[in-house]
């Protein structure tokens, strides 16, 4: 078989194949909230701020941890993205931002236990 028959044949076969389907499955990131992990505290941790007496840390997967015992033990917080998160400031005591990849922005009221979204990347568009 020739090298133009090949090259024709993938040609033709790509053709059948749909352009950007999703795979069976496929749940968005931003749809998904982050898993709770006891090894949570254990993985990359790209940010922290202090809320507080309280540390706070962000990370893969859309892990939150703080400590209130200056890093001793962590907890993980309550997040409803898996999406990477990158940085975290509070600039009081309660209140907290964090952003991330695919334009994800979580606010706390709550010295960062519980954690919502405010803005993605998908908002951005429609905006």
């Amino acid at each position: 078989m020739s090298v133009h028959r090949i090259c024709g044949a993938l040609a033709a076969f790509a053709l059948l194949i749909p352009a950007g389907a999703p795979a069976a499955g496929f749940q968005d990131v931003l749809d998904v909230p982050a898993m709770s992990s006891q090894l949570a505290a254990k993985g990359l941790i790209n940010g922290l701020a202090q809320a507080g007496q309280r540390v706070v840390g962000v990370g893969q997967r859309g892990h939150v941890v703080y400590s209130d015992d200056q890093g001793k033990s962590w907890r993980q917080a309550k997040v409803p993205v898996s999406s990477d998160l990158v940085a975290v400031s509070f600039p009081t005591p309660q209140k907290g931002w964090a952003v991330g990849h695919d334009g994800v922005v979580l606010a706390s009221s709550d010295a960062g236990a519980t954690w919502t979204k405010q803005l993605d990347g998908r908002a951005v568009g429609e905006l």
